[in-house]
């Protein structure tokens, strides 16, 4: 469902824009901004692991594009933290974590509805990242299984190119040359964390669920 979704978003500027000619409305507004907000996110891998989730924190400097009425893009560049938390054992003192700090890149095409101050929007888009560090909180009563493949506990995260999308839906107040913009997000990772064959994980996949906020400015109307 998700792939139908984000596939849908590539389209309908397409078919929106096949439109604009028979509208007289023109604009090209250009947006500066800042944004931040919070994610609930865990890597699902397979074979499955008793995963739970750890709340990140993400901050962004953005840029928003509209020559449309409806529909427009935009760009975030910013620190992203993810991870995962697990389970490892019920007897352990304490349970594994594994949070990581990425470098981001999200480029969003979105629908903006109506033409008054509050807008309900929807966007979606790709997602580019690559780690910059992590840090490990292995239980003291852990100890590696061993086997022909070594566990993904342990074992150093590799600095690959991450991939995915984000999906989110909000509002957009628009108050003169500034917007500022609430919205929930979906994360969903298409790439994994650790390459398939190096550990006993087949995949290693991000997933997240939160909410960001952001402040534009207009530097052209």
């Amino acid at each position: 469902m998700p792939y139908r979704l984000i596939a849908l978003f590539f389209l309908l500027p397409l078919a929106l824009f096949a439109q604009k000619k028979d509208s007289t409305a023109t604009i090209s507004r250009l947006q500066v901004g800042i944004g931040g907000g919070m994610l609930q996110q865990e890597v699902a891998f397979t074979p499955l692991r008793d995963v739970e989730s750890l709340m990140g924190s993400n901050y962004a400097v953005r840029l928003r594009y509209f020559d449309d009425p409806l529909v427009g893009f935009q760009a975030e560049l910013g620190y992203h933290q993810g991870g995962w938390a697990e389970t490892v054992d019920t007897l352990f003192a304490t349970r594994y974590e594994r949070r990581i700090d990425f470098v981001e890149l999200l480029l969003l095409t979105q629908l903006s509805i109506g033409r008054g101050a509050v807008q309900p929007m929807l966007q979606a888009g790709p997602y580019l990242s690559v780690p910059l560090r992590n840090t490990e909180q292995i239980p003291a009563e852990y100890t590696d299984p061993g086997g022909s493949l070594p566990d993904v506990i342990g074992l150093e995260l590799p600095t690959r190119l991450n991939y995915g999308a984000q999906i989110g839906a909000g509002l957009n107040l628009e108050l003169g040359p500034i917007t500022l913009q609430a919205e929930g997000r979906y994360l969903i990772g298409f790439s994994d964390l650790f390459k398939n064959g190096t550990s006993v994980a087949a995949t290693s996949r991000r997933a997240g669920l939160g909410w960001h906020i952001g402040v534009f400015y207009a530097i052209r109307e």
